[in-house]
């Protein structure tokens, strides 16, 4: 479970799941509420039944604190550029595999002849490559400035979302309790219920290890990951 990829889940892992969304949210990460609600409706027939429920006592905050970004000077442009390039980013991609493609499939070869694009088809693709690197740093520029603009705006907004971010909080206390008393049931390592959050103040976990992520791999983020197993 230390992973954060969705994939076809028993409601166990489910639960454990939709405790990370909580969480990602208490931290004000940009989440699309509706997937949010699909994870949530899987617990919907299980006997975690009780957490979505709860799920839709807190949706209302969780909304609020989603839309929160959109109120920052700026932000929702920045947000909009970054979607842009995003798929900008994804056709550079394209390009490169298309140009690649054309120098070593020997039917593409063959189809285009000794010299395609006019003989210049590595500057092409060295042109090709060169853009996908600029629009992937541009894009984390930008998502820098987003996210610096929203910690500021957050610094000065702490009392304003305090109610909603301690529901979140209160909602994985209650889904940390469910999980910790299925690892006691459970046979197997406890590591295998482990999780990757962003806060340490739940009731009913223990705190493995904890670490700053890093940006562009080299530069240590201002906020912690903590990798925590649930406990009684």
């Amino acid at each position: 479970m230390w992973g954060r990829k969705e994939k076809e889940e028993d409601p166990v892992s489910t639960l454990a799941r939709c405790i990370v969304l909580l969480d990602d949210l208490r931290a004000y990460r940009r989440k699309d509420i509706d997937k949010i609600d699909d994870t949530f409706s899987r617990l919907k027939k299980s006997r975690f039944k009780e957490h979505y429920d709860l799920w839709v006592k807190t949706r209302p905050s969780a909304e609020r604190i989603v839309d929160m970004p959109l109120k920052v000077n700026g932000v929702r442009s920045l947000i909009r550029n970054l979607a842009w390039l995003k798929v900008a980013d994804r056709f550079g991609i394209i390009v490169v595999i298309f140009l690649i493609a054309i120098q070593i499939v020997p039917a593409w070869k063959r189809a285009l002849g000794p010299d395609p694009l006019g003989g210049n088809l590595f500057l092409y693709s060295m042109v090709s490559v060169v853009a996908v690197v600029i629009l992937v740093n541009l894009g984390t520029v930008i998502d820098y400035v987003i996210r610096k603009r929203i910690i500021a705006y957050e610094s000065t907004t702490m009392d304003e979302y305090a109610a909603d971010r301690n529901k979140m909080k209160d909602g994985v206390n209650k889904m940390m309790k469910s999980l910790a008393r299925e690892a006691n049931r459970s046979d197997s390592d406890p590591q295998q219920f482990g999780l990757v959050l962003y806060f340490d103040d739940y009731d009913h976990i223990q705190v493995i290890k904890q670490w700053k992520p890093k940006s562009l791999g080299l530069f240590k983020k201002s906020y912690n990951y903590y990798q925590v197993i649930p406990r009684n």
